[in-house]
């Protein structure tokens, strides 16, 4: 939660009034002198504003420790571990107080892409939109994963040009593991003979077509590393970027 303009100022001049009280007090116990009391506090109190404003502006021209936001878009098959990496990087990074949103497809799927189906073109303009939040998030310095399937190179080269702020990370695992692995029982539906009442259409590595990445400047491999080793790659890549 981030102060008001008014709220930060009120607080700015209360911290400053109980300062002068303080020393003030301070002052005039050792010297009792309200007259040398009042010099002292006016003067160290001035030299303390005169100080802080050449501090700062010298800090602001040094770039040493400063962070920006940052759009990673992530693209991989269903289950490969995209959503789970991402939220265990965001607990990471939110620890070394940075500000981090993840952009989980799933979760959009419901609110903001809730009028699109799984049309080729309507998956494009899902990732768009995604894209737009993300690009202004890191424009606003903070840090955003984007967790979807993210199937088609056109829109990822499209989301790569939106800003020098934006990577890709390529989630990778094989189709073979990934139908072993099925925790939710998608692969088993999405191969289900057609005509059955169970079965998921339009299933990306399925039924429906997924692009490698041809660019991408990260590549996780789930199926030889542990979600563990995964997410350390990820924030360090991350923290290398920002």
């Amino acid at each position: 939660m981030n102060d008001k303009k008014e709220r930060s100022i009120a607080k700015a001049f209360s911290w400053r009034g109980l300062a002068v009280l303080a020393l003030g007090a301070i002052t005039y116990g050792i010297t009792d002198d309200m007259h040398q009391t009042s010099i002292i506090t006016i003067i160290y109190h001035g030299l303390q504003v005169g100080i802080f404003f050449f501090h700062e502006r010298i800090w602001s021209h040094v770039n040493w420790g400063r962070t920006t936001g940052l759009f990673i878009q992530m693209t991989g098959l269903s289950g490969a571990g995209k959503s789970t990496i991402a939220k265990k990087v965001q607990k990471g990074l939110i620890k070394k107080g940075f500000r981090v949103e993840v952009i989980d497809g799933d979760e959009y799927r419901e609110g903001l892409c809730s009028d699109l189906g799984f049309s080729k073109e309507d998956r494009n303009t899902n990732i768009r939109r995604l894209g737009f939040v993300g690009k202004v998030l890191a424009r606003n310095d903070v840090i955003t994963i984007m967790s979807a399937i993210n199937p088609y190179e056109e829109i990822r080269k499209e989301l790569r040009e939106l800003s020098g702020k934006s990577r890709t990370v390529f989630i990778n695992c094989g189709l073979e593991e990934l139908k072993k692995r099925d925790t939710k029982g998608l692969y088993r539906k999405a191969l289900l003979p057609d005509g059955d009442p169970e079965k998921i259409n339009n299933f990306t590595g399925i039924s429906d077509p997924f692009d490698s990445p041809l660019v991408c400047d990260l590549i996780i491999n789930t199926e030889k590393e542990t979600i563990e080793q995964s997410a350390a790659r990820l924030e360090k890549f991350i923290l290398e970027s920002v």
